[in-house]
């Protein structure tokens, strides 16, 4: 990696630190107008048509086919887009969204323990004393002190409901695994076009149900830069961004820099009036530390492994 790619996809990984940092908030700002359902209906439909016109002018027409795996890419496009902002939203409903942001900055731990289970394989030490202070310092981020708070009343709920969420998109993340012949704007498009008509199902159950409403134009036009913002800046333009980041920093490299959207968040809440209480920001600190020295640590021991590669005689 040389210094204009470093420096390049440094500056994209800002614009993403800055839109994923600002996503919830803006979010919450718009299911005043618009309920979780049609909102996701909404930000996927256009996203998925973006990312279908990106995929045939990248890879052209053959890449939209499915050759065969539409069934498992119907699986984990339903729970990386319908699982994950319909969780995501019912939650913020109940939540703070500076709360939310730092349970979903909880994905690199959740991966970690879901490969700890799957393999049987304890991770280093390092990364375990990592993942104990982020665990006690998300405690305290939502819990504000108060034990009480981290298994009853509508907050509660909420952050279940967003951490839930955190694991669908962990399943659609690792789902790309599934599909090694398929490039990441392939593996995207295809999912996201599948999983919005798992979205489009929910949405008509709820709506005929009554639970959920279509939105009216009033509301729409009142919240129409938020709507902008979360379909195209957030749903569309964050994934192109994070994926020409990694492309030049690496995933590790990129990584640590998407550690630090919460921070963000946090800004914009004090920026909108929030008073955040003492134990918060010592959580968040707390949290945010963790990531990174967990990110240094296995950056760490990638280097080792490599070297050792490097060393050991061909046969």
């Amino acid at each position: 990696m040389n210094r204009q790619q470093l420096a390049q996809g440094t500056l994209l990984m800002c614009a993403v630190v800055l839109i994923w940092g600002a996503f919830l908030p803006v979010s919450k700002i718009a299911l005043a107008a618009i309920d979780p359902y049609w909102l996701t209906l909404l930000r996927y439909g256009v996203a998925a048509l973006c990312f279908l016109v990106t995929l045939a002018l990248l890879e052209g027409r053959a890449a939209l086919a499915f050759e065969g795996q539409a069934a498992k890419a119907w699986a984990y496009g339903s729970a990386g887009f319908a699982g994950f902002s319909l969780f995501v939203y019912e939650g913020l409903r109940l939540t703070r969204p500076e709360h939310g942001a730092m349970i979903l900055a909880l994905g690199p731990v959740n991966i970690v323990l879901w490969q700890w289970l799957r393999t049987r394989h304890r991770p280093h030490a390092a990364t375990l004393a990592c993942i104990a202070i982020a665990l006690a310092g998300e405690a305290l981020v939502v819990s504000q002190g108060e034990v009480a708070r981290l298994y009853s009343g509508g907050s509660a709920l909420g952050n279940g409901l967003i951490y839930l969420s955190s694991w669908c998109w962990i399943a659609f993340t690792l789902g790309a695994q599934k599909f090694p012949g398929w490039s990441p704007v392939r593996y995207t498009a295809l999912c996201a076009a599948l999983g919005w008509l798992t979205i489009l199902l929910a949405a008509a159950l709820a709506t005929g149900s009554g639970r959920s409403q279509p939105p009216a134009a009033e509301g729409l036009r009142d919240m129409l830069w938020a709507l902008l913002f979360i379909v195209f800046v957030v749903s569309f333009g964050a994934v192109l961004l994070w994926s020409m980041a990694v492309a030049k920093l690496g995933p590790l490299n990129a990584s640590l820099f998407a550690n630090f959207a919460p921070v963000v968040t946090f800004f914009i809440a004090v920026w909108q009036g929030h008073a955040l209480l003492p134990v918060e920001v010592a959580g968040a600190v707390l949290v945010v530390g963790a990531l990174v020295a967990s990110n240094l640590v296995n950056r760490h021991l990638a280097g080792k492994a490599e070297a050792l590669l490097a060393s050991t005689p061909a046969r």
